[in-house]
């Protein structure tokens, strides 16, 4: 009974001092984000606020790149799907402007393949200063030493080797300034995925377009071939009455008329047979996708 007692008691004893630990670990953590709220940065050291200036020149000119290949793709964008505001002419004319200044074909999708090159290069220049803040966040002595004032001030603090705490402490400022420009960075980053997605969308769509512009005039083509086909019937029957050998068909008066007529309503009746047959395989998949669905 005693022996249960003991370790009831060391039990209770063992999780008493894990429960102190985690509120003193959350009370630090606490008191952490507490200071840095109230820490006064018009105080900072220079060579904090030099780097703090440098980062926000340096995500000022990326934003400004990504805000301006941004605005040349999308106009470039709503100029190839014609959806580009009419200023004037109305709505005939805005059209008639849209689809001759995007000019669908290997014009359009090369000014588009420009696009996304720009847009690939300039995603390379970001993710590679997203790197390099990585790099330096991964390193918390290179954090530290970027305390150049504190190095003077506090020799003492800095003689290796250099506890983790105190590595700790004194990369708070310089973590919280570069992780801020490092959110920056990466939204960036996300928002030439998206234009990249929106590039690669207007690609599939006048792709989509240019094959129902083939698949119309490939059917207008064999439209035509049939038409010719027809005429070629009739072309052969003429030939074949058109020999000089005696057929008897000669002493019919009405004869001329009667072969004249049945050639054309063959011909006809051949050509509106055939362009059914083909206009039904046209829309054979047409048909089964509609059904399907």
């Amino acid at each position: 009974m005693a022996t249960h007692d003991h370790d009831a008691s060391s039990t209770y004893t063992l999780e008493e001092q894990s429960t102190t630990t985690i509120a003193t670990t959350t009370d630090h953590s606490n008191d952490e984000w507490e200071d840095i709220q109230k820490m006064d940065w018009s105080h900072m050291s220079y060579e904090l606020q030099s780097v703090d200036a440098v980062l926000q020149t340096v995500t000022s000119m990326l934003m400004d790149d990504a805000r301006k290949v941004h605005h040349r793709s999308v106009s470039a964008m709503s100029e190839l799907r014609g959806d580009s505001p009419n200023k004037s002419g109305g709505r005939r004319g805005g059209r008639r402007r849209s689809a001759v200044s995007g000019g669908l074909g290997e014009h359009a999708q090369e000014r588009l393949r420009l696009h996304k090159d720009e847009v690939n290069l300039m995603e390379g220049r970001v993710q590679g200063f997203v790197r390099a803040m990585n790099e330096v966040l991964d390193d918390d002595e290179d954090m530290t030493l970027m305390n150049v004032s504190r190095l003077l001030t506090h020799p003492e603090r800095f003689l290796q080797p250099v506890s983790k705490d105190i590595l700790h402490e004194e990369s708070d400022e310089p973590e919280l300034i570069l992780e801020a420009y490092l959110q920056q960075a990466l939204s960036i980053v996300n928002e030439l995925d998206l234009l990249k997605g929106q590039i690669m969308t207007t690609e599939e769509q006048i792709s989509m377009t240019l094959d129902a512009i083939r698949n119309r005039l490939l059917y207008i083509n064999t439209l035509l071939s049939v038409a010719s086909l027809c005429v070629a019937v009739g072309s052969f029957v003429g030939s074949i009455f058109g020999m000089n050998l005696t057929n008897h068909i000669e002493q019919v008066d009405t004869a001329f008329i009667r072969v004249t007529v049945g050639v054309i309503v063959g011909m006809v009746l051949m050509w509106a047979v055939l362009s059914w047959v083909f206009y039904r395989a046209a829309n054979i998949h047409s048909d089964w996708g509609k059904k399907t669905m």
